[in-house]
């Protein structure tokens, strides 16, 4: 919800706001976005914020408040997201003695996601060179 706060108020009414909601076009957007972009913002943020201001004419929208959302077509395409790698059984087993150390509630927490059970991550800690729990 801060997040989605500070895009209102820090990026889009500051760049957007002088604008009577149905004077808001798309032009107006693509050149925040470009403008967003040339002053150093990343693409996933200008993108988020996009994302705010679209949801947020969708609902104007839907109130008939407006004929149309401006936003739509998007101005910028979603930036592809970066390559995921599945944790080595080791690198779960690090990361769960990480969280038991830290948060022991969270560390179940962890554990029922991850799909682990405390027997197997003690069998795993001798041969990773750990310490027995």
């Amino acid at each position: 919800m801060a997040r989605y706060r500070d895009y209102v108020t820090h990026d889009l009414i500051s760049a957007l706001g002088a604008l009577k909601l149905d004077e808001l076009g798309h032009r107006h957007i693509a050149a925040y976005a470009h403008t967003q972009l040339e002053s150093g913002h990343g693409p996933v943020t200008v993108h988020r914020c996009l994302a705010t201001l679209s949801s947020a004419l969708g609902d104007a929208v839907r109130q008939h408040r407006l004929a149309h959302n401006p936003a739509r077509p998007a101005v910028i395409s979603r930036p592809a997201a970066p390559e995921r790698r599945v944790w080595t059984p080791q690198e779960a087993v690090r990361f769960l003695d990480y969280c038991h150390d830290a948060d022991p509630l969270i560390a179940d927490l962890c554990e029922l996601l991850i799909g682990t059970r405390h027997a197997q991550r003690r069998s795993a800690r001798p041969a990773l060179g750990r310490r027995p729990s």
